[in-house]
């Protein structure tokens, strides 16, 4: 059976043709006697690695125990989209997230996983980044091939428009974007900011933690940044307040960011295809599920100055799997000419 796999700053996500699979890309490292940790973590079916005499909680309960015990470090294998250099203990977590999410292949099964394209505002390319995920992937038994996270998103998403547009991924750790015309890409990049970009600097003009800034900005039913929606921020006890009011702050921003990089992209290349008619923008991924996320998008978008003529920019639906879900049509399609050749 096929699968896609969206390697993603904060969740890698597993498609089927039949399942959806999720893991929050997080752990947390246990203080304290470690064969004790582990025989609590085993009561309580928590799923763990051990590693040089540490223990550490891995996945949605890593998030949780962080938001429980303040002084608990959420700690992240991947930072801004790519390994984290800082995280020695970060190759075995991912083995056992991606472990849990695939399995064991049968015989021939395909994977196709994603990559970000090369950042342009951060010196660091995604050679080793994709490498290391071949051969966790592979030592499972699976083919795999790689794909590009916006490039995925388009697959899935601009299907009805004959793979013709915009496609933009915007992840935890990076924004992903794609230019393709019927298929071909002409222009793939990301910029180091994401989710997790707007969640530091609101915590760090709040006070709040980040770890319930981050709970805050997934949870809140307050969370809306439509346009006119304002938050009390001169409230008694209005922390909730004043991190709501700052997320919006700064989705305003690194949507701004991101746009003025993608129009410099069409400027300062050659071979940019001659839309012969508007093109959409789709946008998918979790840091675009918040309420209110198009308001602050089209409040940024300037179409006079934008470069191509834009025909709609909508959210995919079931924007934060699409990554996942285009991967599977690659992997599917792979599967099949593996099938007739053999």
């Amino acid at each position: 059976m096929s699968k896609g796999l969206d390697c993603g700053t904060s969740f890698y996500i597993a498609a089927t043709e039949n399942s959806i699979k999720k893991q929050r890309n997080a752990f947390l490292t246990i203080d304290g006697d470690a064969n004790r940790a582990k025989r609590m973590l085993k009561r309580q079916n928590i799923p763990f690695v051990e590693k040089g005499g540490k223990v550490h909680i891995v996945g949605q309960h890593a998030f949780n125990y962080a938001q429980i015990f303040n002084a608990a470090e959420l700690r992240r294998p991947m930072r801004m989209g790519l390994l984290n250099p800082d995280e020695r203990d970060s190759l075995p977590i991912l083995n056992a997230i991606i472990g849990e999410l695939l399995g064991k292949a049968k015989e021939n099964e395909v994977c196709v996983y994603c990559v970000p394209a090369k950042p342009i505002d951060q010196d660091r390319r995604v050679d080793y980044h994709e490498d290391v995920l071949k051969a966790i992937i592979e030592q499972y038994g699976y083919t795999t091939k790689v794909l590009e996270e916006a490039v995925a998103l388009a697959y899935e998403g601009l299907v009805d428009d004959n793979l013709t547009g915009i496609a933009i991924s915007m992840g935890a750790g990076m924004a992903n974007c794609a230019v393709l015309y019927q298929g071909m890409t002409a222009i793939s990049f990301s910029v180091a900011r994401g989710g997790d970009w707007i969640d530091n600097n609101v915590s760090a003009d709040t006070g709040v933690s980040l770890a319930k800034v981050q709970n805050i900005k997934e949870t809140s039913n307050l969370l809306d940044l439509s346009s006119g929606k304002v938050y009390d921020i001169y409230e008694e006890n209005s922390d909730e307040s004043n991190v709501l009011h700052a997320i919006r702050s700064y989705y305003g921003a690194l949507i701004n960011y991101l746009l003025t990089n993608l129009k410099a992209q069409f400027e300062g290349t050659a071979n940019i295809p001659q839309f012969p008619e508007a093109v959409p923008i789709i946008v998918g991924g979790g840091t675009c599920l918040v309420k209110g996320f198009l308001d602050v998008f089209n409040e940024q978008f300037d179409q006079e100055n934008f470069p191509i003529s834009v025909s709609e920019i909508k959210i995919i639906e079931d924007a934060h799997i699409a990554v996942a879900k285009g991967c599977l049509s690659e992997a599917l399609i792979i599967e099949e000419e593996q099938n007739e050749n053999n």
